[in-house]
């Protein structure tokens, strides 16, 4: 007999003056039973709760780190696109418009012959590591290390508009060749003589975008005119410089100044292109970067994110104080 059915029927027996105790004793301890039974049922379903929630929390763990380690070998972007909900997050590939950012260190070859193997692997992992956290700061693709050069894109899988797109491609490569200042100070700390500059070349337009390869193995990367002309583009950048195509600049050039430097013809094109090099705005959009080197100083001074610019101009003061002192 049911719980429910047990209580009406113990109602009815307290509710009859003529009950037999005997009787109400029989249900009581029937209902005892029942609840104690139904007792032992939820403390099960309880502990399974809890083990289900320990195991969903265990699961939850390991798909944390398989994620994490997903995004050291496939873009960050890529990675996001492929955890969405729905059956075809990345397309095998479609048209897009995107802006392509390529990179190159100046001389690689000749760094690679004077620096010992330990000497280069430290480097390039600082270089890389660095290049990276930027490239995700700024919400780029990290499309591929190609030697030393470094190929990214924005505008797919996720895009903010052409032009917002553009935007923060320029604001990413600016703000590396900045943090670039500051490594090679700390690679001369390391004993790193030889200079590491970086030239910068980005393009603007359509090209095809997807996974391409083979059955057993794709790569989601970007195909097409606009990724060589960036290539082609950095070749013709002068060391520590960011330079961009036409459409590049026109998308950017209310928020980067871009001075015409060049009007030539790109390897393997027929028709001529005009070439922008980008700098900062005075307005703040990216870091105000101080930083030179010589015979007893080293100075780096990032005047944007000082906590405490007070201090900083005390110690300021007191080391022109010094050096007009030892002058004399």
């Amino acid at each position: 007999m049911k719980p429910e059915a047990l209580l009406e029927q113990i109602k009815d027996l307290l509710a009859d003056e003529a009950t037999d105790k005997e009787a109400l004793a029989t249900s009581l301890a029937q209902l005892s039973k029942q609840y104690e039974r139904h007792l032992r049922q939820l403390n099960r379903l309880v502990k399974l709760s809890d083990a289900n929630e320990a195991k969903l929390t265990e699961a939850n763990s390991k798909l944390g780190k398989i994620t994490q380690n997903l995004s050291r070998f496939v873009p960050e972007t890529v990675v996001s696109a492929l955890m969405r909900d729905g059956e075809e997050q990345l397309p095998r590939n479609k048209r897009e418009e995107i802006t392509v950012f390529f990179s190159d260190i100046v001389g690689f070859t000749s760094i690679t012959e004077r620096l010992e193997p330990e000497q280069l692997a430290r480097l390039m992992t600082d270089y890389f590591t660095e290049m990276a956290m930027i490239c995700s700061r700024w919400g780029g693709t990290l499309d591929q290390f190609i030697g030393d050069a470094i190929v990214i894109f924005f505008g797919a899988p996720q895009s903010k508009g052409p032009d917002n797109d553009a935007r923060a491609a320029v604001a990413m490569a600016l703000e590396m060749q900045e943090k670039l200042q500051l490594l090679r100070m700390k690679w001369a700390d390391e004993g790193v003589s030889l200079p590491v500059h970086v030239r910068m070349g980005l393009s603007t337009g359509y090209c095809n975008v997807g996974n391409f390869g083979s059955t057993e193995r794709l790569h989601y990367t970007a195909i097409g005119n606009v990724v060589n002309e960036a290539s082609r583009i950095q070749a013709l950048c002068d060391p520590d410089s960011v330079l961009l195509s036409e459409d590049t600049s026109m998308l950017v050039r209310s928020h980067f100044r871009c001075q015409e430097v060049m009007t030539t013809t790109l390897q393997g094109r027929k028709h001529e292109v005009t070439l922008y090099q980008a700098q900062a705005n005075q307005d703040g959009m990216n870091k105000a970067i101080i930083t030179d080197s010589g015979p007893g100083y080293r100075l780096y001074l990032d005047t944007a994110s000082l906590e405490d610019k007070k201090e900083v101009s005390l110690i300021l003061k007191e080391a022109l104080a010094q050096i007009e002192i030892d002058s004399f």
